[in-house]
């Protein structure tokens, strides 16, 4: 019942606020939605415990409600907002619902996009960080309202949409996608109102120009995945005479030996130029395969460590035709194991396992002493944030589980323990792209769920600081490391 009276409060609410300037939305059919609704439903069985933030019968209680309105065509928003709650109500970040990569595209490009960037704090704040055409919004300024809608509102509404395990995580990817979920509220990205703090009347912002704002965006993400794509997910540099930094994007590294070759090349450029004090810089990295992240290890720490504690993976029907649709010999080859263990995906299991069935892993991340030809012995230090998530936070916890060095930061938005190695299942009629996560995985020194990796000393940007691209963790780490330097020197 308290599901039913919260879906008819959200209808209500939505439809008090005007309908000026929505944008024409595709229709389902109520045939079609059942059908991807059944898919999704199927789906589900891959996960490996899709159970433990909400029980099997509260979940039912919200796939029945789902099923029950699907009476009449309705938009293509609605229903990804139904189907989502589903998704989302199982708490787990990998396991998450999209609309086509092509809607929010489109939609630009014949309504206009939205031209500017925000920032939700951790309490719920929201902030104008960055504007692309003639702003009627100083940059920095609060936003109150949208349209008459509170803030704590507006995100309390989309809640129910979004799959996370903590909140700063959540609250960062409404930051990154503020736009679509504008859409997701009110239907609308054009002439919504927006009241600002210390301003007496409510500004009305119009979309601008997609092209023009396609060639001014070009943000720091958007040139990360490009480097992503290209197969070089890291970055080095020199910042001041013995102090370097390896920026690592993301874990997903298609071509382990090219990364091999980048870091032995790194950090012979390290020895080289006698660096005491080493960065590395996981901030925004999303994550990848755990395993990638000992090759970096062995050049910091000259001990035994696991890289992950242990990880479960369920084998279903849903993960084995996620393989078996892709690549067909799979059905009758003799499946190697050892092809894809860096990457933690035992296929063997997957293919020819027991359904319904789980396999446990754990020595495969021990990894043993190797002696590399430039280690590193001075200083390192790791960089944090609220984006760095699933194998980027795992990669923090063994760094700080082996006492490696000091992190610096914010709380990584990922935890301990997560649900991992998602599998896609594309929804045929709605296009709608369903990531299924099929792996529990544990991170070192784990304890409890929702737990993020902590950093030694706290450091995050303040508003101004993301206005004026400043970067106060890097400039505050360079302090540090100048008093290290100036202690040891004074020892």
């Amino acid at each position: 019942m308290k599901h039913q009276l919260f879906l008819s409060f959200c209808i209500l609410a939505l439809c008090s606020f005007s309908t000026f300037g929505q944008v024409e939305l595709k229709l389902l059919s109520p045939k079609n939605m059942k059908k991807d609704l059944k898919e999704l439903i199927e789906t589900i069985e891959g996960h490996p415990d899709p159970y433990t933030k909400i029980s099997k019968d509260d979940l039912q209680v919200i796939i029945d409600e789902v099923e029950e309105n699907i009476l009449v065509e309705i938009d293509v928003l609605d229903c990804y907002k139904n189907f989502s709650r589903i998704v989302s109500a199982i708490g787990d970040g990998h396991t998450s619902l999209y609309m086509n990569d092509f809607w929010l595209i489109g939609t630009r490009k014949e309504y206009g996009a939205f031209p500017y960037d925000v920032f939700l704090t951790n309490d719920n704040e929201l902030f104008v960080i960055k504007t692309y055409s003639d702003s009627n919004i100083q940059l920095g300024s609060q936003i109150l309202e949208i349209d008459g809608m509170s803030i704590n509102d507006f995100v309390g509404a989309i809640d129910p949409y979004i799959s996370y395990e903590l909140e700063t995580f959540r609250n960062d990817k409404i930051s990154e996608s503020f736009e679509f979920y504008l859409y997701l509220v009110f239907k609308q990205v054009d002439q919504l109102r927006f009241k600002i703090r210390d301003v007496d009347s409510e500004v009305v912002i119009p979309t601008m120009d997609f092209k023009e704002w396609k060639s001014l965006k070009k943000d720091l993400r958007e040139q990360r995945e490009e480097l992503i794509a290209k197969g070089k997910p890291y970055d080095f540099e020199i910042v001041k005479p013995g102090i370097a930094m390896i920026n690592i994007f993301s874990f997903s590294v298609p071509d382990i030996e090219r990364y091999n070759f980048f870091l032995n090349e790194t950090f012979k450029k390290i020895k080289k130029n006698e660096v005491h004090s080493l960065i590395i810089d996981v901030r925004g990295n999303y994550g990848g395969y755990p395993k990638v992240s000992s090759e970096l290890f062995h050049y910091i720490h000259d001990g035994y460590f696991k890289t992950m504690a242990k990880s479960t993976m369920k084998i279903s029907y849903p993960y084995r035709k996620a393989f078996t649709d892709r690549y067909p010999m799979l059905l009758n080859a003799n499946v190697n194991y050892a092809e894809h263990s860096r990457f933690s995906i035992d296929l063997k299991s997957v293919i020819r396992g027991e359904v319904n069935t789980y396999k446990d892993e754990d020595v495969i991340y021990n990894e043993t002493p190797i002696e590399e030809n430039f280690e590193f012995k001075g200083d390192c230090y790791l960089l944090i944030d609220r984006k760095s998530y699933s194998a980027s936070s795992s990669f923090a916890s063994t760094f700080q589980c082996y006492s490696m060095g000091t992190i610096i930061g914010e709380p990584t938005g990922g935890t301990k323990i997560f649900r991992a190695n998602a599998f896609l299942k594309v929804l045929p009629k709605s296009r709608f792209s369903l990531m299924m996560a099929s792996t529990k995985k544990y991170s070192t020194c784990y304890n409890n769920e929702n737990e993020p990796v902590l950093p030694n000393i706290e450091a995050a940007p303040s508003i101004l600081d993301l206005v004026h691209d400043s970067d106060s963790p890097l400039n505050y780490t360079l302090m540090l490391i100048n008093k290290v330097q100036k202690q040891k020197k004074s020892n």
